[in-house]
């Protein structure tokens, strides 16, 4: 018997279950595909979450960069952010260190790039705006133009179809407000905080969901002349040498600073009290500033590897609880698996044959084996922020003058590593490039025997005038 292919035709219905970006972004392309093969389809997000609401109970816990290509890549999808979600309009990095900090710009001279910070909420607890400034409810929005609704409910349960191919059965709704609905396509966008990859993973398709390791994020309200006078349009990267700390960042907002940590394995509160009692962050802080006693903060997950088998016939998961990219540009790399899936859906099909050959094997090649370089530049970037002297020897020479070209390659390294801004594959292959490689060893050689002559004398120091007490 020939197996009848599962494709969406008009009258079909999607649920998306979850109401951010990875839902939003296939809701607007599900929108768009409906209407370039000619069918009409019903799409219902399930969004509990009020992302109107201030604090922690309307933010969806994140830095909240819009990256220079996912930022284009929405103006080419005529997705124009409203001005009242723009914080900041980024135009530098700032790389700290211990003793240092060297101002990094983008490769092209003279380009000001297209990065801003938003609010993934509607702005911390003590936020006094009058206007709604959440970037997750200016997404919601757009999509309900375009004809999506948005059920103000979770998710209870989903049922496959005993009979293959079959529909899937949503459960959503409270007591006698419990309602049950048939859908042709139930997609997975509810991210790595929810209980929702649990109830998955019981479906038996064979999901299991990515690791996670947690993070910890505080809003800081400053005075916002400090802020542009300090931080200014730049996003501060920290390299402490702290082991426990894999990435450090301090985002500027209106009247806020975003501190965003993300460590080897879970932090906790103790990492974040330490992070910002650190004498360069205190640098930044305005004079005999103290850590307040309450400030809305949130601890909160991220994936470190990809999930397993995230399809089946008519269910399809994206976003960060299916493929993302490690560490950085989770908002972008939901928008590029919305579109590769939903793509997926209404050209290809909704089988579990379509979605691993027309978006999990792509996904993997895109995203998953370039998450592999960049774990090695991680690593690279771990171990060269563990040795002072290297760090000290590569900011003296961007800021030296004296090897333009290598300086520049170094600022293009380390600022697509901190933006983003390409794969991590194109930036290991630059980061090996064999001139580079010979010029930053030969000034770190000098650096490291600087630094050995300076322990020699300090060790020589001590015991000649220790001899003599």
């Amino acid at each position: 018997m020939v197996k009848k292919k599962l494709v969406l035709k008009n009258g079909s219905k999607i649920a998306i279950i979850g109401g951010g970006p990875a839902g939003t972004f296939f809701a607007h392309f599900a929108s768009r595909y409906a209407k370039e093969i000619g069918i009409n389809v019903s799409i219902n997000i399930y969004e509990k979450k009020n992302f109107c609401v201030v604090g922690p109970g309307g933010c969806n816990m994140c830095a909240g960069v819009i990256s220079e290509n996912l930022f284009n890549k929405l103006e080419d999808e005529h997705i124009h952010i409203t001005h009242v979600c723009v914080q900041r309009k980024i135009e530098a990095y700032s790389f700290v260190t211990p003793d240092n900090c060297v101002s990094l710009r983008h490769p092209v001279k003279g380009h000001i790039p297209n990065i801003i910070t938003v609010f993934r909420g509607n702005g911390p607890l003590s936020s006094s705006h009058e206007e709604n400034i959440s970037f997750d409810n200016f997404l919601l929005d757009h999509v309900k133009i375009q004809g999506v609704s948005v059920i103000p409910e979770i998710i209870k349960e989903l049922k496959l179809s005993p009979k293959q191919g079959g529909p899937v059965t949503i459960v959503y709704g409270q007591g006698a407000s419990r309602k049950e609905c048939e859908v042709d396509l139930a997609v997975g966008a509810f991210g790595v905080n929810t209980g929702m990859m649990e109830k998955f993973g019981k479906l038996g398709f064979g999901y299991k969901p990515p690791k996670t390791v947690r993070t910890c994020q505080c809003e800081i309200l400053l005075n916002n002349d400090h802020i542009e006078r300090v931080f200014g349009n730049r996003v501060f990267v920290f390299a402490l040498g702290n082991k426990d700390i894999k990435f450090a960042s301090i985002t500027p907002k209106v009247g806020y600073i975003t501190v965003n940590l993300v460590g080897k394995t879970d932090l906790t509160r103790n990492n974040l009290i330490a992070f910002l009692n650190h004498q360069a962050v205190r640098r930044l802080m305005p004079k005999d500033w103290e850590i307040p006693k309450s400030f809305c903060t949130c601890i909160s997950k991220i994936p470190v590897t990809y999930a397993k088998h995230p399809f089946a016939d008519r269910v399809v998961v994206l976003g960060d609880a299916s493929i993302s990219r490690t560490y950085k540009s989770g908002i972008e790399a939901a928008f590029n698996m919305a579109k590769l899936s939903a793509h997926t859906a209404f050209k290809q099909g909704i089988s579990e044959r379509a979605f691993m050959n027309g978006y999990f094997k792509p996904a993997k090649r895109l995203l998953a084996r370039d998450n592999l370089y960049g774990i090695v530049m991680l690593k690279i970037n771990d171990y060269i922020s563990s040795k002072k002297w290297i760090t000290n020897s590569q900011i003296a020479m961007i800021r030296s003058g004296r090897d333009l070209k290598t300086a520049k390659q170094i600022n293009e390294i380390l600022w697509n590593l901190l933006t983003g801004n390409v794969p991590y594959k194109e930036i290991f292959y630059k980061a090996i490039n064999p001139r580079l490689l010979l010029r930053t060893f030969l000034v770190t050689g000098v650096a490291w025997t600087r630094q050995i002559r300076e322990t020699l004398y300090a060790c020589f120091s001590r015991n000649r005038y220790g001899n003599k007490r």
